[in-house]
């Protein structure tokens, strides 16, 4: 019994003691952090970056695939001398009126 007593003694000292040599006295307190993340391990669900390819919000709709961007521009410019010629055609003809 005695030496049961012993034994049940010697382990929670020597366990007492470990959990005091883990964490080393006088560490600053960022130090500790540390270690204990490097000890963690990589967190898939905390570190979720999306890939750079992802969708994203545009202010405008899309344009189809075959338009190149100066195509683009090219007709935007046409439109926009369509309807200045247009509102000078108008502004003539009920100047003469």
């Amino acid at each position: 019994m005695r030496n049961l007593l012993a034994l049940v003694a010697l382990t929670v000292f020597a366990a007492g003691t470990q959990a005091q040599t883990a964490h080393h006295n006088g560490d600053h307190p960022a130090v500790v952090v540390q270690r204990l993340q490097a000890q963690a391990g990589y967190d898939y669900q905390n570190k979720f970056y999306p890939h750079p390819a992802w969708l994203y919000l545009s202010a405008e709709a899309p344009h189809p695939m075959m338009d190149h961007p100066a195509v683009i521009v090219a007709r935007r410019e046409q439109e926009r001398q369509a309807m200045l010629a247009a509102s000078s055609s108008d502004a003539q003809r009920y100047a003469h009126k």
